[in-house]
């Protein structure tokens, strides 16, 4: 288990995690902020949607190879999915909230 930031380059390097076979979940560090960024959302579909892209990694990473004491270019592909997860969830939460905020501007507009 792991606890990071929610940032991308973080990890860098795809060997950060060769050889961690017992890595299987991942903490955020801001998880209380994220949550409420979360929950103060317009529509349940994106806190929905949100919370399942968020509990993913965790579904993932057991299943992911960690890479081979034998042969050291073989890096396993922990630290790739944990960067793709992490540009995945910064992306839909950016997407969410611009809509959000399009929503309210839309709704100050015609009062």
């Amino acid at each position: 288990r792991i606890t990071i930031p929610l940032k991308e380059g973080i990890i860098t390097a795809d060997n950060t995690f060769q050889r961690c076979k017992k890595l299987k979940h991942v903490d955020l560090v801001e998880e209380a902020v994220l949550s409420d960024t979360i929950a103060a959302l317009l529509s349940e579909e994106w806190k929905n949607d949100m919370d399942r892209e968020i509990e993913a990694i965790n579904q993932i990473l057991p299943n992911t190879l960690a890479g081979n004491w034998e042969n050291n270019e073989d890096v396993g592909g922990k630290a790739l999915v944990i960067r793709m997860w992490i540009a995945s969830v910064l992306h839909k939460i950016v997407h969410y909230k611009a809509q959000h905020r399009n929503i309210l501007n839309e709704a100050a507009t015609t009062l």
